[in-house]
């Protein structure tokens, strides 16, 4: 009883030894599993959600003018005096600049000269018209009537090779009607098939009549051979009967054969129908010739004919034509009308004593003379317009372009007043720089001063995208590569644990906030990692930020 209370108190102290060794392996346990989660990463995390994305477009521009117009002067006038200098504010009567008088008074004498000599040589050149006019009025008449001979004649030639073909094919016609009488190939084999059948029984019954002959020669012979070498009636009755029946025989044999010759049937002789057959054969080939040459002749008739015609009426075409082209008479009425428009402009600007006018209030913006130098082709001076309303234009980048369109609302911000929305009138890309748009706003009366500068915004809201992501959960790779970490859970050494998984990701549009993504890569439970404590990688255990 001793000894097994002492061995139960001993297993008693060997299991609360090993439970206590338990106890201490799982504090180890936690206290490594503690060590081990607080050296990890904290990350912090969110999910995706389907929302749009804004993007706001915000660039300087500055106030222009909104219409300009130009101040000109013909080209070639010296300029005396310039009054104007950009920027300058002017009136209906504002002298701009003007011009040396006598110049101008040069000019327009050298321009009444001009005008002088053109009319001179356009009134000669009408009297020559006139004259070429009449001429070809004459030669119409000629060729025409060279049209109507040429036509006649060639219709005569026609006519008359169409009466010879005409005749030649009623001749051929007429001699077709009356054909060869020939006698049919059948009638013909029939007619030789019957000759050959009489001679063929002519010489079959000419051999049964020989082979009777010489039957009843053989047996009066035998009668004769049998008489002398035996005796008695008997013997001689036989034999006499035989030649009879020999006899007999080939007088009915001799007496058919000459019954059959008798009756003769003639040989077929077709000589006569064959020539006669080859001479009209004959007799219609040259008719066939004839009415072949006729008919070629009419038909060379014929493309003579069109070419006759064709010839004349090319002369007579050419003959209605008024000539070659000679428009030297016309340009010189342009040029006498368009000079004496411009001899009206230069003494229209000897009366205003050479002064040139904005004719309406405006800014000048642009001055392209100098004193002493001629006025070059084009605007002399530029002005823009204040009765028309001013316009803020801004350059936009592609990039911006995207998010602006004709008729979106911007607000626009001028000086120090407050933002006004308008909408956007005109956009296109810049003349200057490809890689750059215009964009033009109207501004209303009263608002806005020219060379004045301001802001412009646009607000855009895109479609809503499925899945759209922090942008601070997007990362990019060394070859510009977009991708995000997600959160996986995997077994570890000790147990399940949390890991960063790197997911490349395709970006549709993105703005400062949040970045929209292709879906099917992830979707609304994914937990985006958005900020750690420390730089992860792929595959790296983390932990959540407590």
């Amino acid at each position: 009883m001793v000894i097994s209370m002492e061995i139960w108190n001993r297993q008693k102290r060997i299991l609360f030894s090993f439970c206590v060794f338990l106890a201490f392996m799982f504090a180890c346990t936690l206290i490594s599993r503690a060590v081990y989660a607080s050296k990890l990463p904290q990350v912090s995390v969110e999910s995706p959600r389907r929302i749009a994305i804004s993007h706001r477009v915000e660039t300087e521009g500055i106030v222009r003018q909104g219409r300009e117009y130009a101040v000109n002067a013909l080209a070639g006038l010296r300029v005396r005096t310039v009054y104007a200098h950009v920027g300058d504010r002017v009136t209906a009567n504002t002298v701009l600049f003007d011009i040396d008088m006598e110049d101008l008074k040069r000019q327009i004498q050298e321009k009444e000269l001009a005008v002088k000599k053109l009319q001179i040589g356009i009134a000669d050149g009408e009297k020559n018209q006139a004259k070429r006019q009449e001429k070809m009025l004459t030669d119409q008449v000629r060729v025409n009537e060279d049209y109507v001979r040429a036509w006649q004649e060639a219709q005569n030639n026609w006519n008359k090779a169409e009466w010879q073909r005409q005749v030649a094919q009623r001749n051929l016609d007429d001699f077709l009607n009356h054909p060869v009488s020939m006698t049919s190939e059948a009638d013909r084999k029939a007619a030789k098939e019957k000759y050959e059948a009489w001679v063929k029984e002519g010489e079959r019954l000419k051999e049964i009549s020989v082979q009777a002959k010489a039957d009843w020669d053989a047996a009066g012979r035998k009668a004769a051979s049998e008489n002398t070498t035996v005796s008695g009636n008997a013997a001689d009755s036989g034999s006499a009967g035989e030649v009879e029946i020999a006899k007999d025989r080939y007088e009915r044999m001799r007496a058919a054969y000459d019954a059959h010759m008798g009756t003769p049937v003639m040989k077929p002789d077709y000589s006569a129908e064959d020539a006669a057959l080859y001479a009209w054969e004959k007799e219609k080939i040259a008719l066939e010739d004839t009415l072949y040459m006729a008919v070629w002749s009419r038909n060379d008739m014929e493309a003579a004919k069109e070419k006759a015609l064709a010839e004349a009426k090319r002369s007579l075409e050419d003959a209605a034509a008024f000539g070659d082209a000679d428009s030297s008479l016309e340009l010189s009425r342009l040029e006498l009308t368009a000079l004496l428009s411009e001899l009206a402009v230069y003494r229209e600007a000897y009366r205003a004593q050479g002064k040139f006018y904005p004719g309406v209030d405006g800014i000048v913006t642009g001055v392209r003379i100098s004193p002493g130098e001629r006025v070059p082709d084009g605007a002399a001076v530029i002005c823009a317009d204040l009765s028309a309303p001013l316009q803020f234009t801004v350059s936009l980048s592609k990039e911006q372009k995207r998010y602006v369109n004709q008729g979106d609302v911007a607000t626009l911000l001028l000086g120090s007043g407050k933002g006004e929305e308008y909408r956007v009138d005109y956009i296109a890309q810049s003349e200057a720089n490809p890689e750059l748009y215009e964009a033009r706003i109207p501004l209303r009366d009263g608002i806005g001063t020219i060379g004045q500068s301001g802001t412009f915004a646009v607000d855009a809201q895109s479609e809503t995208y499925s899945c759209c992501i922090p942008i601070a959960a997007l990362r990019e790779d060394a070859g510009r590569r977009k991708f995000v970490y997600i959160v996986n859970e995997r077994s570890g050494i000790l147990g399940k644990e949390l890991a960063a998984e790197a997911v490349y990701v395709k970006v549709l549009d993105q703005n400062d906030t949040y970045a929209a993504i292709e879906g099917g890569v992830i979707d609304s439970g994914t937990e985006l990692i958005v900020a750690s404590t420390e730089p992860i990688e792929d595959r790296a255990v983390i932990r959540y930020r407590e």
